[in-house]
């Protein structure tokens, strides 16, 4: 259970649809955008676009460690520069932990999650076994 930016308490658990899809709840009279919610991109679709956020950033701290100007005022501007990448870097390392945190099933540990699979297997597999039986009834 989390609350909802209006103070509800919404519960965030899958559920199992009737037509054998797993989704999970919207906050009801939640108005807010997906990209309002979790940022710029959203950790549930599986695109997150945060490591190609990331690395261009690496890269250009690491090229302004490369550089080694002799001048002492080019040294300086350099240093400042790479102290704001790297405070970039800090920011957008933030924004891919709180999307961590927002994973679906992030909560249980590593057995619970087996668990919840290995019940889905079998979920799946009695559906498809009344698939099968259904069609071979309709012929």
């Amino acid at each position: 259970m989390e609350l909802s930016p209006g103070g509800q308490s919404v519960d965030k658990k899958p559920i199992l649809t009737p037509d054998g899809l797993i989704q999970t709840p919207n906050a009801a009279g939640n108005s807010a955008t997906p990209e309002q919610v979790s940022g710029p991109s959203s950790p549930t679709t599986g695109n997150s676009t945060n490591l190609t956020a990331i690395l261009p950033v690496i890269y250009e701290i690491i090229r302004c460690v490369e550089k080694d100007p002799l001048d002492n005022a080019t040294k300086q501007k350099e240093s400042q520069e790479c102290s704001q990448k790297i405070l970039e870097l800090q920011k957008r390392f933030e924004i891919a932990r709180n999307e961590v945190k927002q994973l679906p099933g992030i909560e249980y540990n590593k057995e619970e999650q087996l668990q919840r699979l290995e019940l889905l297997r079998n979920q799946l597999k009695l559906k498809q076994q009344l698939i099968r039986k259904y069609k071979d009834t309709q012929l």
